[in-house]
């Protein structure tokens, strides 16, 4: 839908005064504000080390755009894009329900909620400026469609965005083989039969009644014989509803659910189909299955799908019921090469957490070896699934692990190769692919609901019983044990088994927390009983694992929290049994000091600090950026690791390790700037020595270019090395003007190597204490590259690489690297190469290449930072605070996202003159307003300023 509002901005700037004392030493004062830095500019100075200086780790508006966008935008300037919220909605406490509809109500509400509020503003503006977009609560995410550069950053600069992404590509698990089946009946399929389906009905008559499954993937032929009645929108012979059971996510069959592509109509087979007269090609022919056809026409529609997954709809996309949502969802899709991506995970989790259990596929990229694995099945919070054959091999096509951060993948095998099942026009066919062993686990988990009630919407449990109960099959070509292995997972599945031991006992699960009610990651569950079982919790501190009814002793440890011991947790037959556990912390002490600037300043500075202990524990803070005080509540008796980064630009970190016994322990910390990049603020770079600007067309004069070119082809076009008449007709992209030094291998073309070195004269720099090269780049990668520079010390016997980028990301221009050069101090015969190797890989460009003595020295003058909000404390990210006197003094606010006890709208700036001082702030949509501060030298001056809103 397009929204269309008028906008009117009021720039007309405010003025106030405000008066502070400024921080004049590190060590004097205490007082609390919430400030943070981005960027200055210092006015008068030769050279401004600041000038366009970015916070180390607040994210500025361009690095929350994904860098794969950034290039789409270069090649098109309009294009569709995902801003993506940073707030997320904690659903976990659905757990806890019982209820199916009050469960999937719950985790509803609480999505749509939290996606209302944070897309408020973002909606507001996009309405305003007659953009075309689509939100989901369901990811708390908003589609852009055509929306330029200049948009994305200015969304990207609002605080409660997260991200600004390009669309991602997704398919179905494409088929490595497929071709048509025998009609005829045959009775229960292969892979049915393999997995013991037959006997859990013959034996339990439990055939998925009372379950609904669905798949999202390319449709569903409903009336298909195999699969008529058993759709939720039969209704009786020629009768059907399709409300709340079907969604086009196209307009490809709007009305009723259909599959141009046959994928879908295959796996939904799989799990229920069976026509009565013995086609029984489905694993849980007694359950009833709903669709959607997001597969995989976008990421969009994909989501789409999950959203409607959680609260399906009418077939106008209305009236959404989160108690008409399915049991299990199969979901045979994913990304066709290997990756981790976390597309979907956020839908995922929350699909668990109202009890849906999503089945995936783990991918077909089985013959490029380990760690083949397709995203979403790569990722921990996925349960995916590999492919065996008929002799109960695993298939040469089916993915291996390991995962993501080392997780076993796939989580479990069953049979992919060779099954036959439901095709369009009523037909069968036979395909292999890990996409037909995904629902052979779907249509297991509908089995097992349906004979153990009790089980229904317990995700952790369901997955440790698929777990406990696959037949163990070792293969320890990727890594990982005997019986749980990185090619078949915990081995091959057995649903009479998963039956069994589901009757003959029950689940426990639960959540960990900490006395904040955050989750605790990584506790360590043991239940001892009639059986005896080990959890460690996951991402929402959930865990689950099988085991014999009875009465069972629970004990939960984690990292500084004390351990908590339970009697009497009672695990019934048939049942899922809950046990939530809120850990309380253990006794801490005290890491406390003080971050400041040493190298001549001596101001407070905004600082991450992190002590690790031997185990790999972390506990981080940061330092109050007015102050530089900081506070680590650590373990008494432990030995860290204490490390310092600035949050300020421009400064090396500090690492110590720091004993601490039985009290409090006081650690002041003083950072140096990083004297090569020179980019603290309050610093600048003084350097004298020779420039090379390569304005004529020749090799300058003592210069020397040497070529080597194994592969030169006759009949070619050849340039051969580097040139200085610009033979690729490029401009100047490295930040120099005029003319520029250039190997071009794309212009050379594909027949030829290039091996090219520029070597400097020789230089005398026995005066130099710290010498450097500076040189003005664009570096255009690709995959066949090779870039260095290099130095000598011996008249260019003997060559040493002092700077390197192979293949990508290159260093696009402008760039100006500052590479030292300590061995070339005091030494008289020192040269210096740019050598590039590459075929037909685009270009290395240089100019202004200075080599000489450089050195990082302060300015005087003071620093000024604040919070700049709304009316009403809202902070505002992307407003500029000017200084009046001086408007190269200039910063940009921020958002702080990682740092809690900091708001967004933060900035710092460097001012050289001081004493009363007036700074003005604006951003768009607001009034200008200036404030009036006393900046003292090598002090900290802070200075909030709010700004009323102009309606615009």
């Amino acid at each position: 839908m397009r929204r269309r509002a008028m906008r009117s901005d009021d720039d007309t700037p405010r003025r106030s005064t405000v008066r502070q004392r400024p921080v004049r030493s590190l060590r004097r004062f205490g007082v609390a504000a919430a400030m943070l830095c981005l960027v200055s500019l210092v006015g008068g100075m030769l050279a401004p080390a600041s000038a366009g200086a970015d916070l180390t780790k607040a994210p500025d508006p361009r690095a929350k755009v994904e860098n794969r966008l950034e290039t789409a935008f270069a090649k098109d300037g309009r294009q569709d894009f995902w801003i993506r919220f940073a707030e997320r909605a904690d659903t976990s406490e659905a757990r806890r329900i019982d209820d199916w509809a009050k469960r999937g109500a719950y985790v509803h509400d609480e999505l749509r909620k939290v996606a209302t509020e944070s897309q408020r503003r973002v909606r507001q503006r996009l309405d305003a400026d007659d953009v075309t977009y689509e939100a989901f609560w369901v990811s708390n995410a908003i589609l852009v469609r055509d929306g330029s550069q200049a948009l994305a950053l200015r969304m990207a600069a609002m605080s409660e965005v997260g991200s600004v992404r390009q669309p991602r590509e997704y398919r179905p698990v494409e088929p490595v083989e497929s071709r048509p089946a025998a009609k005829q009946p045959r009775a229960a399929e292969w892979g049915v039969s393999r997995i013991h389906a037959p006997e859990v009905w013959s034996t339990y008559g439990a055939t998925g009644e009372g379950i609904t499954v669905a798949n999202i993937d390319t449709g569903v032929q409903y009336d298909h014989p195999a699969l008529a009645t058993h759709y939720r929108g039969y209704t009786g012979p020629g009768q059907v509803d399709h409300d709340y059971n079907w969604l086009d996510t196209g307009t490809t069959s709007p009305d009723a659910p259909a599959d141009g592509n046959g994928h879908g109509t295959h796996t939904m087979g799989t799990m229920v189909g069976d026509d009565g007269a013995g086609n029984q090609v489905g694993v849980a022919p007694g359950a009833t299955w709903i669709a959607a056809n997001g597969c995989c026409a976008s990421d969009q529609t994909l989501i789409d799908s999950g959203q409607w997954m959680l609260a399906p709809t009418d077939l106008q996309g209305a009236n959404a019921d989160p108690a008409k949502r399915p049991n299990v969802v199969n979901n045979s899709w994913g990304t066709s090469t290997p990756t981790n991506d976390p597309f979907m995970e956020d839908v995922l989790l929350a699909w668990g957490d109202s009890g849906i259990f999503g089945v995936f596929s783990n991918g077909n990229n089985g013959e490029q070896g380990c760690a083949s694995s397709g995203s979403p099945g790569s990722r921990v919070a996925t349960y995916a699934v590999g492919a065996t054959d008929s002799a109960d091999r695993i298939a040469p096509f089916s993915s291996r692990g390991a995962g993501q951060d080392g997780e076993v993948k796939p989580n479990i095998s069953a049979p992919g190769a060779g099954v036959r099942s439901a095709w369009p026009g009523g037909t069968y066919q036979q395909i292999s692919g890990t996409s037909m062993a995904a629902p052979h686990v779907a249509g297991a988990v509908a089995l097992l609901w349906s004979a153990v009630p009790g089980l229904v919407g317990d995700v952790e449990g369901t997955r440790a019983l698929l777990d406990e109960t696959a037949v163990d099959t070792s293969d320890l070509t990727c890594g990982g044990t005997a019986d749980d292995n990185n090619v078949y997972g915990e081995g091959r599945l057995d649903v009479l088994a998963l039956v069994e031991l589901g009757k003959l006992g029950g689940t426990l699960t639960g959540r960990v927390t900490d006395a904040a009610g955050a989750p605790i990651v990584g506790a360590t569950v043991t239940a001892s009983g009639p059986s005896q079982r080990t959890a460690t919790t996951d991402v929402e501190g959930g865990y689950g694992f099988p085991a014999l009814a009875g009465s069972y002793e629970v004990r939960v440890t984690a990292y500084g929290h004390e351990p908590h011991d339970a009697t009497g947790v009672v695990v019934t037959t048939g049942e899922s049994a809950r046990h939530d556990v809120t850990l309380q912390p253990t006794e801490r002490v005290d890491v406390a000091g003080v971050v400041g600037d040493g190298s001549g300043h001596g101001w407070p500075l905004y600082a991450k600090v992190t002590a690790t202990d031997a185990d790999g524990h972390k506990v981080s803070a940061y330092s109050d950026p007015v102050t530089g005080r900081y506070r680590l509540a650590v373990l008494p008796d432990t030995e860290y690791t204490v490390r310092v980064v600035a949050q300020d630009p421009g400064y090396t970190e500090a690492s110590e390790t720091v004993d601490v016994a039985s009290g409090d322990v006081a650690k002041d910390v003083d950072l140096a700037v990083d004297a090569l990049a020179c980019t603290a603020l309050g610093y600048r770079a003084e350097r004298s020595g020779t420039t090379q600007a390569f304005d004529a067309t020749t090799v300058p004069a003592g210069w020397r270019v040497a070529n080597t070119d194994p592969v030169q082809q006759p009949g070619w076009a050849y340039t051969p090395g580097w040139q200085f008449t610009n033979p690729g007709d490029r401009p100047n992209d490295t930040g120099g003007t005029g003319n520029a030094a250039i190997v071009d291998s794309d212009h050379t073309g594909a027949r030829h190597v290039q091996d090219t070195t520029l070597t400097t004269p020789a230089m005398d720099l026995s005066d130099v204490t710290r010498p450097v090269v500076r040189f003005a780049s664009d570096l255009e990668p690709a995959v066949n590259s090779t870039a260095t520079v290099d130095v000598s010390v011996d008249g260019g016997t003997t060559w040493t690489t002092v700077w390197r980028r192979a293949g990508f990301p290159g260093l696009r221009g402008p760039a100006s690297p500052v590479v030292g050069l300590p061995t070339a101090a005091h030494q008289a015969d020192v040269r210096v190469r740019f050598r590039y190797v590459g075929s037909w890989s685009k270009w290395w460009q240089l100019d202004d290449v200075f080599v000489g003595q450089h050195d990082c020295s302060p300015v005087a003058g003071g620093l000024v930072t604040g919070l700049v909000t709304a009316t009403g404390g809202e902070g505002l990210v992307g407003a500029t605070v000017t200084a009046d006197a001086d408007p190269q003094a200039r910063a940009t606010t921020v958002a702080t996202p990682d740092d809690p006890a900091l708001g967004d709208g933060l900035y710092r700036l460097f001012s050289a003159a001081t004493g009363e001082q007036a700074f003005t702030a604006a951003m768009a949509g607001y009034a200008s307003t200036s404030v009036t501060v006393t900046v003292a030298a090598d002090a900290v001056t802070s200075a909030n300023v709010e700004l009323p809103a102009t309606g615009g």
